[in-house]
C-alpha cells in the first residue's frame, strides 16, 4: 500500500460574504489523500464540492487552514508562484471540457506543456504514448467539433496527464457522458491511480461511480466525512433488502419507535401499507429514533 500523502488539508474553511449574510461554503474540512488513491467527493447540490476542488488545485484562496501539495503548502504561496505549481503538480479535468477550439486534438493534449520550462521538448512523445493509450490517435488531426463527448473527454485526460502531475482533479468528468461513455472514462481514471501511482479527486453527483472508488467523501453544509468508514450509518431496506445510506436517506419512517430507511418512494409506501410483513423478515432494527442518521 502507498503511503506518501499528496494532498493534504488542515482546517480549510472558506466563506463568503461577511456578518449575518456570510455563508460557509467549506467548513474546518480536513483531509488526508494518498498517493495512488482514487477519492469520489459527493454531496447535494450547493454543498461546497466545487468550492472545495478549487481551493485543493490553487484556483481559490481559502479564508482559513492549509494545503500541502506533494509537501508543499500553497495556500502560503505568492500568486506568482502558484501557476507553476498548477502546471507541474495539478491536471484538470472539466465536465465542459474546456478544449480550445481551434487547436486539434494534440496540439490541446501539448498546450500545458508550453507552460512548464522545457516542457515541449519532452512533452511530444509523451503526448504520442497518451494518444495511443486512450484510443486518440487516429483522431489526434481532429479539432474539437469533429469529436464525440467521450473523446473531447479522453482528449482533457490526456492533456490533463501531459506534464506528469502528482494529482488528478475532476469536476464531474462524466456529467456531460452517456452512461456507458461515463463508466468508460471513469475506469480510465480508476487505472490511471492504480497503474501510474496518481492520486485523482472526482467531484461528482453519479452514484454509479462509488464502486470504483478508494474512498468516498461526502460534503454537506460544508462539512466533511467518510462515507466508506461510518459503516454504522448504513441502513438495510426492509422491503427491498438494499443497502441505504442513514446520513443521506431523504424517504424514513417511523415505526413502533424505530426509524426504518427506504431506497425509494415505492419501497416506503409498501412498509406503511403492511409494515409487520416486511419487520418478520429483518433480521435487525435500523436503530431508534434518536440514534437515526441524518434527518
Amino acid at each position: 500500500m502507498r503511503e506518501k500523502s499528496i494532498v493534504r488539508a488542515t482546517g480549510l474553511t472558506k466563506v463568503y460574504g461577511s456578518g449575518h449574510t456570510a455563508v460557509r461554503a467549506v467548513d474546518n474540512v480536513s483531509l488526508d489523500v494518498r498517493e495512488g488513491e482514487l477519492v469520489l467527493i459527493m454531496g447535494p447540490s450547493g454543498s461546497g464540492k466545487t468550492t472545495l476542488l478549487s481551493m485543493l488545485g490553487g484556483l481559490l484562496r481559502p479564508t482559513s487552514g492549509h494545503i500541502f501539495i506533494n509537501g508543499v503548502e500553497i495556500t502560503t504561496l505568492s500568486e506568482a508562484r502558484l501557476p507553476d505549481i498548477r502546471a507541474r503538480e495539478i491536471g484538470f479535468i472539466f465536465q465542459a471540457f474546456n478544449l480550445l477550439s481551434s487547436l486539434t486534438a494534440e496540439e490541446n493534449i501539448l498546450f500545458p506543456a508550453g507552460l512548464v520550462p522545457g516542457g515541449d521538448r519532452r512533452a511530444r512523445q509523451r503526448a504520442s504514448e497518451l494518444l495511443d493509450r486512450l484510443a486518440l490517435s487516429p483522431r489526434r488531426r481532429h479539432l474539437p467539433r469533429d469529436l464525440s463527448g467521450g473523446e473531447k473527454q479522453r482528449v482533457a485526460i490526456a492533456r490533463a496527464l501531459i506534464n506528469s502531475p502528482r494529482l488528478i482533479l475532476a469536476d464531474e468528468p462524466t456529467g456531460n457522458l452517456d452512461s456507458k461513455t461515463g463508466h468508460e472514462v471513469m475506469m480510465i481514471l480508476h487505472d490511471i491511480a492504480r497503474d501510474e501511482g496518481r492520486t485523482v479527486i472526482i467531484v461528482t453527483h453519479d452514484p454509479r461511480l462509488e464502486d470504483v472508488a478508494d474512498r468516498i467523501l461526502w460534503l454537506e453544509d460544508g462539512k466533511i466525512r467518510d462515507r466508506k468508514e461510518d459503516a454504522h450509518l448504513w441502513a438495510q431496506d426492509p422491503v427491498c433488502r438494499m443497502k441505504v445510506d442513514q446520513w443521506t436517506a431523504s424517504l424514513f419512517a417511523t415505526y413502533q419507535g424505530v426509524r426504518y430507511f427506504f431506497c425509494s418512494q415505492r419501497c416506503l409506501d409498501k412498509f406503511r401499507r403492511e409494515p409487520q410483513a416486511y419487520l418478520v423478515a429483518t433480521a435487525k432494527p435500523q436503530g431508534s429514533e434518536h440514534t437515526s442518521g441524518h434527518s
